[in-house]
C-alpha cells in the first residue's frame, strides 16, 4: 500500500507489517462508524468477538471476501458457551458487506471505508436499496455477472 503525503512527489510505501496493522485498524473503524459498533465496547461487543472468533481481522484481506453464508454462520461466546451471532448484527453485517461491493461497483474499485460520508450513505442503502433476499455480488464480479446473463 502506499500512502500518498501533502506533496504529490513523496509517498510512502507501507512496510507489510504496517499494511496489516491498517487493514485491521480500517476494519475496527469500520465496525465503529458504519456499522454502529460502540467504540467504548469494540473489542468486546458481539460483532467484533464474532469476526474474530471466526478469523476474519482484516478488512482487505478477510472482511471483503466473505459471503453471506460466511455471515450466517458467524458464531460468538455468551457466558462461556459458543452461540450464533444475533440476526440483527447478521442483518448488519450483511448490509454493510452489500453496501461496500455496490459502492465499489459504482466506483468501479474498492472504496474508501474511512471516508465520513459512508455511515450516512450505508444508512441510507440499509434502509431503502437493500434486498436482504438478494445474495451479495463482489464487485469484482458484478459485470462478469452481467455479462454472462446479457449473452443469452
Amino acid at each position: 500500500m502506499v500512502v500518498m503525503t501533502s506533496t504529490a512527489s513523496a509517498a510512502v510505501t507501507l512496510t507489510p507489517a504496517e499494511n496489516k496493522k491498517a487493514d485491521k485498524d480500517r476494519l475496527l473503524t469500520a465496525l465503529v462508524n458504519v456499522c454502529g459498533v460502540p467504540h467504548a465496547h469494540c473489542k468486546t461487543h458481539p460483532i467484533a468477538l464474532a469476526l474474530r472468533h471466526d478469523g476474519v481481522l482484516l478488512f482487505h484481506r478477510d472482511f471483503i471476501h466473505m459471503t453471506a453464508a460466511d455471515i450466517d454462520a458467524l458464531q460468538c461466546k455468551k457466558r462461556g458457551a459458543l452461540v450464533p451471532l444475533e440476526l440483527n448484527f447478521k442483518m448488519i453485517l450483511r448490509a454493510f458487506l452489500a453496501y461496500y461491493h455496490h459502492q465499489s461497483h459504482k466506483q468501479r474499485g474498492g472504496i474508501n471505508v474511512l471516508d465520513t460520508a459512508h455511515p450516512g450513505q450505508f444508512l441510507h442503502f440499509r434502509n431503502f436499496e437493500h434486498d436482504p433476499s438478494k445474495e451479495i455480488t463482489p464487485w469484482g464480479l458484478a459485470g462478469i455477472f452481467y455479462l454472462r446473463v446479457s449473452t443469452y
